[in-house]
């Protein structure tokens, strides 16, 4: 099976050198797979579409379901992005949604939503899983004075068409309710979401769906799929061997090329790269005026994402390289730091105390894409969260469940713009050229402000 990057990315035997892990719970317990199994519905992928499906079927519909996860439990995304359990899940505005969607279907993702971030902290109360969430809402801060218009414009219509409480402030307002920094020029506050742990809730997620029934496979990456006689699935890992009716491919940014040919030349993984600095002390916060438990993006085409964590580190986030060779990686890394000190100068010279990297997963659709297959409806697939999975990953998990054990209210709570897979790069092979160009373009718009 092939991959977009060097293959450091994709060793799911070497752990995540991250701040969660320094700071997570121990793994869970979830063996290989070393014999020949066989279940209703098996999933592939350990995060959090695969695990909320396993959850959800276990313990809702009572279905025969058994997970295989190449690294352990949570090793991928879900388990090392920056913990902001916000929206949207997509690259496109709202008055595009709104052209390409309609207006009822914009409203219809939006709670989706809404709905997504009120899931998880139902999953949290429900399972009894504790994930370090603090915060109450989200903040999206202009890096430049000519981008506030355009956050206040956002604000009005997430407020005035779908109902999410979203309120505007200026550079001093937001410097009380927020921060100051050399790219502070107001913001906006919407009024859903929180921050959390992620690797908690990828365990505690996962240790709910095998309390409930579901089987959980660690180290037990497919490298092989065929069918049998029978026409069961027949996913081969290098241990064993799980036979399923159905499968949901949960894979998302990690997918291989090849795992299957319908998701081949159809997604984007993309870098994105984290830093953590050594817990600040008072007197460094308010050199800064720093004032929130709240997660916070800023304007940027290629965004800055932080956020203070609850023993007061810095959590600094940003797009990463091209290649995903370690040296690359180490530029960014260094990168980072330099412009984590030039947007923050009173921190310019805390030490950072973890580095580390992951993929999200784009598509040419800029929405998430959850369905059936047109060629197999046996297999369903649910992935391109475009760095919003949080929130969307553990709704799209529940939605794929739904779809297993109530065929006939298959595809009524699918907003359209989430439904069926998205169209194919053309020259697939050239994707990270594309992302190189991509890249160019807005670090352009990004200088102009």
């Amino acid at each position: 099976m092939r991959t977009l990057y060097d293959p450091v990315i994709y060793d799911d035997t070497q752990a995540v050198p991250s701040y969660w892990e320094a700071t997570g719970p121990a793994r869970l317990d979830a063996p290989p797979l070393t014999t020949s199994e066989s279940c209703d519905v098996a999933i592939i992928g350990g995060g959090y579409t695969g695990l909320s499906a396993a959850l959800h079927l276990a313990r809702d519909h009572g279905v025969d379901v058994k997970l295989l996860e190449a690294g352990h439990i949570g090793w991928g995304a879900s388990g090392r992005n920056g913990g902001f359990c916000c929206l949207p899940a997509a690259k496109l505005s709202i008055a595009q949604m709104i052209k390409r969607y309609g207006l009822e279907e914009t409203k219809r993702f939006y709670a989706a939503q809404v709905d997504g971030i009120d899931l998880v902290r139902s999953l949290g109360a429900d399972e009894n899983i504790d994930f370090d969430l603090c915060g109450d809402g989200n903040l999206e801060v202009a890096h430049h004075p000519s981008r506030l218009a355009e956050l206040e414009e956002s604000a009005r219509a997430l407020s005035e068409l779908f109902g999410i409480k979203t309120e505007t402030f200026s550079r001093a307002a937001f410097t009380e309710i927020g921060h100051d920094s050399n790219e502070q020029f107001g913001g906006i506050k919407m009024h859903v979401g929180f921050a959390l742990h992620p690797l908690k809730f990828a365990i505690g997620v996962g240790a709910a769906a095998r309390r409930r029934g579901a089987a959980l496979y660690a180290h037990s990456r497919v490298v092989a799929w065929e069918r049998d006689a029978r026409g069961r699935h027949l996913l081969k890992t290098s241990g064993g061997e799980l036979s399923a009716k159905r499968v949901i491919i949960a894979t998302n940014g990690f997918t291989r090329e090849g795992m299957h040919p319908a998701l081949d030349g159809r997604l984007l993984p993309v870098l994105s790269n984290i830093v953590t600095t050594r817990p600040l002390s008072g007197e460094e916060l308010a050199a800064q005026s720093w004032h929130t438990d709240n997660p916070i993006c800023n304007s940027r085409e290629l965004l800055f994402y932080y956020r203070m964590l609850p023993d007061r580190s810095f959590l600094f986030g940003a797009r990463g390289d091209v290649t995903g060779r370690e040296a690359d990686g180490l530029r960014v890394r260094d990168w980072m730091k330099r412009r984590l000190g030039e947007v923050f100068p009173a921190w310019r010279d805390v030490p950072l105390s973890h580095f580390w990297r992951g993929l999200v997963c784009m598509t040419r659709k800029m929405t998430p894409s959850i369905g059936q297959l047109e060629e197999d409806s046996s297999v369903y697939y649910g992935y391109a969260y475009h760095a919003n999975g949080v929130n969307t990953a553990p709704w799209a998990g529940r939605a794929l469940a739904r779809m297993i054990a109530e065929p006939s209210h298959r595809d009524a709570e699918l907003p359209a713009m989430l439904a069926g897979p998205p169209p194919r790069f053309p020259f697939a092979g050239l994707r990270p050229w594309y992302l190189r160009a991509a890249y160019q373009f807005y670090r352009l718009r990004d200088a102009r402000g």
